[in-house]
């Protein structure tokens, strides 16, 4: 039986309400957008549910302010927690609008979709990627070091698309070996940042806590020994040194690198790039390639603009490790229930 603050990943598409209104459906689908990556999982979302409308709205009291100052993987994290509901809309044969900032650029409110029950416009999503949303999972560990074939890489960066979004997925060693520099930089200047550390440590919990949040220390590879003193120890000691080594080192035996970057810098864009994201992340899922995420070196000027050069980029947005593992444990999950603020 899995632990109660795992339960939101068994959500079982045969338990939709078929014969329900258009409310209940609704609220079926958002037991999977919760299921989105975000950050040091903390979840950064509320939604609101109104007839056949959903609202997603960013939760700043989940931002981290000494980390990420300009909230963009909490954006980003946004926009996958909208391609996992227009992913499920189309599942079960919905049909949806969506308006993007509908409150302007800054507001908290992000996107109201408006669906109808018709199926609406031809799909946007491959069919595949329903069932891969409650599969995704990130995966920290160390991956083979077996190469990932040449059609899945093409598969990857057809699912990011174009008009403004690329993805570079790095194979020759000399250019991973280049982006586990940056990688290890960015882990020397941040982690030797105190604030930064308390900042991140208040979403570290450990392996027995009941929280529906944050990362515990399985995540990381950690007993359940260590995990008691692991928020403690980061948010106490600059581990900054021996944490860039091992982390340079996981990328340079990984088979691949990629970097998914944008031609513009803005809120939107940082919402489209989730959305793109999602899907890709979801595709690698189906494909079998496991992820490992970095935003680290984009929220450092001198090191995003490093990555920019050796891409040729003009905005990287997330540092990605690629490559093959056994499937990873879930980390915690906040239910729908928990964050439907409004009815």
């Amino acid at each position: 039986m899995a632990e109660k603050n795992l339960i939101a990943w068994s959500v079982d598409a045969a338990d939709y309400p078929t014969s329900g209104e258009i409310d209940e459906k609704l609220e079926f689908l958002l037991n999977y957008a919760v299921l989105a990556p975000s950050g040091p999982n903390n979840q950064p979302w509320k939604l609101a549910l109104d007839g056949s409308e959903v609202t997603v709205k960013a939760d700043f009291g989940r931002s981290l302010p000494d980390v990420e100052p300009t909230n963009r993987t909490m954006y980003m994290s946004l926009g996958c927690l909208l391609t996992n509901l227009l992913i499920a809309a189309e599942h079960f044969g919905l049909g949806y609008r969506v308006e993007k900032f509908p409150e302007g650029i800054d507001a908290e409110t992000i996107a109201v979709v408006k669906f109808q029950e018709d199926g609406g416009a031809s799909p946007q999503f491959p069919p595949y990627l329903f069932d891969e949303i409650t599969e995704r999972h990130t995966n920290r560990g160390a991956y083979d070091d077996r190469p990932i074939e040449a059609d899945k890489i093409e598969t990857m960066k057809a699912a990011v698309g174009d008009g403004g979004f690329r993805l570079d997925v790095l194979t020759d060693p000399a250019e991973r070996a280049a982006m586990a520099e940056v990688l290890g930089e960015s882990h020397r200047i941040q982690l030797g940042n105190k604030a930064f550390r308390k900042d991140l440590a208040r979403w570290i919990r450990r392996n027995d806590e009941d929280a529906w949040d944050g990362l515990p220390g399985y995540a990381f590879g950690y007993s359940d020994f260590e995990s008691y003193f692991g928020k403690f120890v980061f948010g106490t000691f600059d581990t900054s040194s021996s944490r860039a080594k091992k982390e340079m080192a996981l990328m340079r035996a990984s088979p691949a690198v990629g970097i998914l970057s944008t031609d513009a810098e803005d809120k939107g864009t940082w919402v489209e790039a989730g959305m793109r994201f999602e899907r890709l992340f979801l595709t690698a899922t189906k494909l079998g390639v496991r992820f490992d995420l970095f935003s680290q070196p984009v929220a450092i000027g001198e090191l995003r603009e490093r990555m920019a050069d050796i891409l040729g980029a003009e905005y990287p947005q997330i540092l990605i490790r690629m490559g093959y593992a056994p499937p990873a444990k879930h980390t915690p999950r906040r239910t729908a229930e928990m964050v439907l603020a409004g009815r």
